[in-house]
């Protein structure tokens, strides 16, 4: 194996590799063990030292490739950067995909597709609604508090004026995201296509909120008033003071509830409240809570610091966070591939990049104008 090994990585990255080649190599890769494919591609990275390339994160996109997880070791990871830039480049170095004319028109149209940025509509108590994005800087008043916007956050002042209670509506589309303080100090975060709607005031016995689609809390403490999440009016989250995600997307029919830091308990109708502890995430889903111990964490905040982690996500998850993230729609054409990806990639790359790994595990796709067709 190592010899039939080292031969087709030589022909792969030399561009002289036919189809049947490239399917034995991937195949050969993903029943190797890492040894023997670090020695192999060891041997190639130092024949091919003259054209040294660099891609940063290369090693997090090679697991996304090869579809196994990569350790990555500090003296061996100048060379997965290299491999991994290698077969992402091939095309520009005379190298493997012979692509159609219709493939070529889809790189084409997808390297036209840029990546999500701060972006938001804030949808004041009286109707208005004032578009918010990383360059805007001013202040409003609402009720009985000021907000001053600062580049990608909103940013509410507490107010004494506990009568002076208006009521605001934060949303990001697609492609979106942002950060808002609320007037209690509670940091939250929306990811693309999310929502939330809070009092410019926190009256009352409680300060509640209502969301959509995913978003990321720190809530500030306050023990003599809860914080009380309503998510699309199916589920809610009491909190005194945590750190949690929800992930609470109309498409994707669940309602997931991650905990960070401190304690949460989860309700939806007829069911008794689910109280977890960190490292737990609830699910909500036809009319029952389940419980998991071990929530991967890395996955769940990926989107807060910039970065898609596919793993174990199979190929509908994945296609939904590029729909939402890079605001296009995905279309299935036969039977949606049965596929389970492993890695982290950027959300800062264009469409065509992240496409280009798709395609290097075998996903078939065309864009037609801002629609990706996934096809057999």
């Amino acid at each position: 194996m190592n010899e039939q090994l080292t031969e087709l990585f030589k022909r792969y990255f030399e561009g002289t590799a036919t189809d049947e080649e490239h399917q034995e190599l991937m195949e050969l890769v993903r029943k190797s063990d890492d040894v023997l494919l670090e020695s192999v591609m060891r041997r190639r990275f130092e024949a091919m030292q003259d054209t040294a390339v660099q891609a940063p994160g290369g090693a997090h996109v090679l697991a996304a490739i090869l579809e196994k997880p990569v350790r990555i070791k500090p003296v061996m990871q100048h060379w997965y950067w290299a491999a991994a830039a290698a077969i992402l480049l091939l095309v520009s170095v005379g190298g493997y995909f012979q692509l159609t004319h219709q493939q070529q028109s889809t790189v084409a149209d997808a390297q036209k597709v840029t990546h999500g940025y701060e972006r938001a509509t804030l949808t004041l108590d009286n109707g208005a609604v004032v578009q918010l994005d990383s360059t805007g800087h001013r202040t409003l008043q609402q009720g009985g508090a000021l907000v001053q916007q600062q580049g990608g956050q909103l940013v509410y002042a507490p107010s004494a004026n506990k009568d002076a209670v208006t009521y605001n509506t934060l949303r990001t589309p697609r492609g979106g995201q942002f950060k808002i303080t609320l007037p209690d100090g509670t940091l939250v975060w929306l990811n693309a296509a999310s929502s939330i709607r809070y009092p410019t005031v926190f009256s009352g016995q409680e300060r509640r909120v209502e969301m959509t689609g995913e978003v990321y809390f720190e809530v500030a403490k306050n023990e003599e008033k809860p914080f009380k999440v309503s998510i699309n009016g199916k589920a809610e989250i009491n909190v005194l003071g945590t750190h949690f995600n929800v992930n609470g997307y109309p498409d994707e029919r669940i309602i997931k509830t991650t905990l960070l830091e401190g304690s949460v308990s989860m309700l939806i109708p007829a069911n008794q409240p689910v109280l977890l502890k960190p490292g737990q995430q609830a699910t909500a889903s036809q009319g029952a809570i389940t419980v998991a111990n071990d929530a991967n964490i890395d996955q769940v905040m990926a989107w807060r610091f910039g970065l898609f982690n596919f793993d174990r996500a199979n190929l509908q998850s994945v296609m939904n966070e590029l729909s939402r993230w890079y605001d296009v729609d995905v279309r299935y054409e036969g039977q949606v591939p049965s596929r389970t990806f492993r890695g982290k990639i950027k959300r800062d790359l264009n469409l065509a990049q992240v496409l280009e790994v798709l395609q290097d595990v075998n996903i078939k796709f065309r864009m037609e104008g801002k629609t990706i067709v996934v096809y057999n």
